[in-house]
C-alpha cells in the first residue's frame, strides 16, 4: 500500500476534524475505526465558538450553525432552590463572531464532519478496522490493522500516527503512558430523552447543588433535553440499568411520564491528564490524551483544541520545512491548557455535588454573597485560558509578554463596499500579522520580509472606518463592522499582533523594531 502521511485512530469528533484539516491542506491520510457507523446518540451536547471557529476553517461551521441553538445560560439553584451562582450567555458583539456556547446533537455533528471528509478523495477510511500494534523508525511508523469482517491483518506505514480512539486508547495503552489523576472519580446517570408533550421546565440549564441528589438539566436543541444525577453513597450502577429504576430517579426532577427517553447509562466522571502526548511520530488526541467531568461542557472543545494544534504545526514542518522540533510544543502547550480546564470542571463538580448538608449551606452562603459583592464571574469564556507556553513570544521570566497566547479575535468585516463576512473567511489560514494601523505596513524591513513571505504570512490592516486609503504592499485592508478588534488591541495595548495558524496570539508590538524582533524570534523558534 502506498505510505500515507498520517494514519487517524478513532473517527469522532476529533479525529473526523483532523482528517478534515489535513484533507484541505492536501495530505494523503487512512482513518481507521472500528465501528461500521455513527453512534446514533446523543453524547457531548454542548461545544464553544472556538471549535466551531475551526470547523469554520474546515468550510462545514455553517452546515452545523444550522442544526445548534445557543446555550441559554445555566442556573446553580442549592439546598432551598435559591440562585446561588450563573453563568449566562457573553452578551453581543461576539469575539469570535460565533455564539460563545452552543448546543448541538453529537450524531448530527459528526454526520457532518465525516461528509466533509468525503470531500477528500485522498483521505481514506476504513471502517470496521481496528489498531493492533506499531513499530517506528526514525522516519515513519509502521501500524498493524485488523479489518474486522474477515479478521485479516492489514499493515499501513504513515510518517505520523494520531490516536484519537478514547478514553480507553489502545494505542496509549501500546505506550503505558503514565496518566497523572487529579482526583474527581464520581458515579453519574446521563438520560436523554424527546418532550413529548407540554411541560413547564426551566428556560435555562440548571445545576441542582442539593445534597439529597444533586443533579443536572440541559437544554438541548428542538425537544431534546438531557439530565445528569449523580449516583449517592451505597448505590450501584447496577441498580440503575433498566428504564424502569431510570424513570424513578428522574421524576426527583421532572415528570418522567412526558419523556420519551433516547438514551440512559452510568457514566463515572473522571479528572484526568495524560502525562506524555507524543512518543516519537505517535500523538495522542482528544480523550486519549485527557478526560474531564462534564461540568464546564468543555469535553469535545479541549479535542477540537488538540486538533487545530497538532494540524498547524504538522503542516508548517512537512509543508515550509519547519523544524521537527516544533512539534514537541503540542503537548507543551496543550496539556497545561486542558489541565487548567479540568481543574475548573472539577471545582464545579465539586460545588454541584456536595452531599453534606451543612457544608452544602455555607456553600450557598458564600456563593450568594459573592454574587451579591460582583465577584462571581458569570461567563463562561472567562474561564478558558490562554496560552502560558510553547510557541509564544516570552518575556526573561519565561512569562507570556502582553497580548501573547491569547485567543484572537474574529470580527465581522468588509472589503470596500461589499458585504461583511468573518474576518477568517476573507484570508487562508496561516500567519497573520494584523494591525489597526496602516503605517505598520511599512514596519517590516527587506530581510524581515523575506522571513515573513517564507513562512507564507498575510498582513491585514482592520480599520474602524472605511476610506480610500491604498497600500503598496500585498495586504488586506477590511473595515470592521462593531469594534471587536479595536476594543480588543486596546485592552492588549498593542499596535500589531502576529497571529498563529490556530488563531493563537504569538506576540504584540507597538513600533518597527518590536515588530522586526518579533519576526526574528518567530523565525528562529521555527527554523533553528
Amino acid at each position: 500500500m502506498t505510505p500515507f502521511d498520517v494514519l487517524v485512530v478513532g473517527y469522532g469528533p476529533a479525529g473526523a476534524t483532523m482528517a478534515n484539516l489535513l484533507g484541505q491542506r492536501g495530505y494523503r491520510v487512512a482513518v481507521v475505526e472500528q465501528t461500521a457507523a455513527i453512534y446514533d446518540k446523543p453524547r457531548a451536547i454542548t461545544a464553544d465558538h472556538e471549535a466551531m471557529r475551526v470547523f469554520q476553517e474546515c468550510g462545514l461551521a455553517d452546515i452545523i450553525a444550522r442544526s445548534t441553538v445557543p446555550h441559554p445560560g445555566t442556573d446553580f439553584v442549592g439546598v432551598e432552590g435559591q440562585t446561588i451562582k450563573r453563568f449566562y450567555p457573553q452578551p453581543p458583539p461576539h469575539p469570535l463572531a460565533w455564539e460563545p456556547s452552543w448546543m448541538f446533537v453529537q450524531p448530527e455533528l459528526e454526520a457532518t464532519l465525516r461528509k466533509g471528509v468525503a470531500r477528500f478523495d485522498q483521505v481514506h477510511v476504513f471502517l470496521e478496522h481496528e489498531f493492533v500494534s506499531l513499530s517506528q523508525t526514525e522516519l515513519s511508523a509502521q501500524v498493524k490493522i485488523r479489518r474486522l469482517e474477515d479478521g485479516e491483518m492489514l499493515e499501513f506505514e504513515a510518517r505520523y500516527v494520531i490516536a484519537c480512539d478514547g478514553a480507553r486508547s489502545p494505542v496509549r495503552e501500546q505506550f503505558s503512558a503514565p496518566i497523572d489523576d487529579l482526583a474527581f472519580d464520581e458515579y453519574w446517570i446521563v438520560v436523554d430523552a424527546w418532550l413529548r408533550a407540554d411541560i413547564q421546565l426551566p428556560p435555562r440549564c440548571v445545576q441542582y447543588c442539593r445534597p439529597s441528589r444533586p443533579g443536572t438539566y440541559i437544554v438541548g436543541p428542538g425537544q431534546l433535553r438531557r439530565w445528569e444525577i449523580k449516583m449517592l453513597p451505597g448505590e450501584t450502577p447496577a441498580e440503575f440499568a433498566d428504564e424502569r429504576a431510570i424513570r424513578q430517579v428522574l421524576s426527583e426532577f421532572v415528570d418522567a411520564d412526558v419523556l420519551a427517553l433516547c438514551r440512559y447509562a452510568v457514566y463515572r466522571f473522571h479528572a484526568l491528564v495524560v502525562h506524555e502526548w507524543r512518543f516519537g511520530r505517535v500523538f495522542l488526541m482528544g480523550d486519549a490524551a485527557h478526560q474531564m467531568p462534564p461540568f464546564l461542557g468543555q469535553g469535545l472543545c479541549a479535542g477540537i483544541r488538540d486538533a487545530v494544534n497538532l494540524f498547524w504545526k504538522l503542516d508548517v514542518v512537512e509543508r515550509l520545512g519547519a523544524s521537527p522540533r516544533l512539534l514537541d510544543t503540542y503537548g507543551e502547550e496543550r496539556k497545561p491548557h486542558v489541565r487548567t480546564i479540568v481543574c475548573h470542571a472539577k471545582s464545579f463538580g465539586l460545588i454541584i455535588g456536595e452531599l453534606d448538608d451543612a457544608v452544602a449551606r455555607d456553600r450557598d452562603t458564600q456563593l450568594i454573597e459573592d454574587m451579591a459583592a460582583g465577584k462571581a464571574e458569570t461567563v463562561r469564556q472567562k474561564f478558558i485560558p490562554g496560552l502560558q507556553s510553547g510557541l509564544i513570544d516570552m518575556d526573561a521570566k519565561s512569562q507570556p509578554r502582553a497580548g501573547a497566547g491569547s485567543l484572537f479575535v474574529q470580527p465581522w468585516v468588509q472589503t470596500g463596499s461589499g458585504p461583511f463576512h468573518r474576518l477568517d473567511d476573507c484570508v487562508k489560514p496561516g500567519f497573520l500579522m494584523v494591525s489597526a494601523l496602516v503605517e505598520s505596513l511599512g514596519w517590516l524591513d527587506a530581510q524581515r520580509t523575506e522571513k515573513w513571505q517564507r513562512l507564507q504570512g498575510r498582513q491585514v490592516v482592520v480599520r474602524s472606518e472605511a476610506s480610500l486609503t491604498s497600500v503598496s504592499v500585498d495586504a488586506l485592508l477590511v473595515t470592521e463592522r462593531d469594534g471587536v478588534f479595536r476594543r480588543w488591541l486596546d485592552e492588549i495595548d498593542a499596535v500589531v499582533v502576529l497571529v498563529r495558524p490556530d488563531h493563537y496570539v504569538y506576540g504584540t508590538a507597538n513600533n518597527a523594531a518590536q515588530l522586526q524582533s518579533l519576526v526574528d524570534a518567530l523565525y528562529k523558534t521555527l527554523y533553528f
